[in-house]
């Protein structure tokens, strides 16, 4: 089959939820078919991308952002989405289009705007719903005093775009053949929007076979990873580290956090300041930083999907607390597979509890591991979302 996708972003390198997913994607179809990958770089990304897809795709082609977020004839569109509207990519998308593909892949409905330019079936690989995620802007308290995104709106502008958005979302999604999804909760939401086409489930999942198990750790380091230009993130850290860490310091004082992850904005940076917090910027191997650590942290308050950083940590038996927004979409049963608490009491006794409790800690990293395994590899994943596909394309 020759596919081409289109992405608003470098799916490499693999550092991120929605570059992991990407980036396994790409993997296990460019093995199979004749896949042709378009996508958005940032200037100076081009040395980290040299040689990375040979064996992998077919071609590639990058068009470097401009940082023009207003482009000439794409004003309808929700704030976000217009930078990936500008010429350059239409018209290299054009050319790309005298080219017969068998089936487009778009990810994220940031790159929707060009599915017409394509005559082929199309599918939508949706990693959350984006409107979902500006309506959480618009409830959180003083939103106007934080900055998301690179600006500090007040919540009418975020209730604004939560509204542009989801009118676009209903506008698009009944353009695409097949809509995938990461979890069942954002099939239902597309599914009540969209009663045109189908919605698929393709859950998100980790590498079992290239991830192996961690070494039971007897420290007391408890680590929260994630990518930190994202707001949710930033928000679950500023969360874990002012709220719930003074209740685990009042229960164990020798439990310590470790905030790992790419992009540390200074309000993070500055946690460091606590000698108990330590801060790990850019760490060129996650897992390095997850071996001297017992339990992994996902106190997440915002956000949208499932969160691969959850499964990571399933594979590496590493126990996990999160709250029930952090697990969201996940099948996962608290006191089986990891430790769901909402409030920060209930967080740092949990958290305590998986840092000195060794049964419980060996209980959450077997049978985390074993569901990681059982559910969510890759590749069990990957071949039923395949099949859809070539469904699709063999019907036209």
């Amino acid at each position: 089959m020759k596919i081409i996708m289109l992405s608003p972003f470098s799916p490499y390198p693999p550092d991120s939820g929605g570059r992991i997913r990407q980036w396994e994607l790409i993997r296990y179809l460019g093995c199979r078919h004749d896949l042709t990958l378009v996508f958005f770089i940032n200037r100076g990304e081009e040395k980290i991308l040299d040689g990375v897809f040979k064996g992998i795709c077919s071609r590639v082609e990058m068009i470097t952002h401009s940082g023009d977020t207003t482009p000439s004839g794409t004003q309808q569109l929700p704030w976000p989405m217009r930078a990936y509207g500008v010429e350059p990519m239409r018209n290299m998308l054009r050319n790309l289009s005298s080219n017969r593909f068998d089936l487009l892949i778009i990810d994220f409905i940031y790159m929707a705007q060009h599915r017409a330019i394509f005559d082929a079936p199309a599918v939508l690989h949706e990693h959350n719903i984006e409107s979902s995620i500006f309506r959480q802007y618009s409830e959180l308290p003083n939103v106007h005093e934080t900055e998301i995104a690179g600006v500090r709106k007040d919540a009418l502008f975020w209730k604004a775009s939560w509204m542009l958005m989801r009118q676009y979302e209903n506008r698009t999604w009944p353009e695409f053949d097949l809509r995938v999804t990461v979890s069942r909760l954002d099939q239902e939401d597309m599914d009540s929007r969209c009663p045109h086409g189908r919605t698929l489930v393709a859950e998100n999942g980790v590498n079992t076979g290239e991830i192996r198990m961690l070494p039971i750790s007897r420290s007391k380091n408890v680590l929260f990873v994630g990518t930190m230009n994202y707001f949710p993130n930033i928000d679950g850290a500023l969360f874990m580290a002012q709220s719930i860490m003074p209740c685990i310091w009042r229960i164990d004082p020798g439990i310590r956090l470790c905030i790992a992850g790419k992009n540390m904005p200074r309000r993070i940076l500055d946690l460091g300041a606590d000698p108990r917090i330590d801060i790990i910027n850019n760490p060129p191997d996650i897992r390095s930083v997850a071996a001297d650590c017992s339990v992994s942290v996902v106190p997440l308050r915002l956000g949208g999907g499932t969160r691969i950083k959850i499964l990571e940590a399933f594979a590496l038996g590493l126990p996990v607390v999160s709250t029930a927004k952090g697990c969201e979409g996940l099948i996962v049963e608290d006191g089986q597979h990891l430790l769901i608490r909402d409030d920060p009491e209930s967080f740092a006794a949990a958290v305590a509890a998986a840092v000195n409790d060794p049964d419980l800690s060996e209980s959450l990293r077997m049978n985390g591991r074993r569901l990681a395994e059982e559910r969510y590899d890759w590749q069990k994943i990957f071949e039923s979302t395949e099949k859809s596909m070539l469904k699709l394309a063999m019907q036209v």
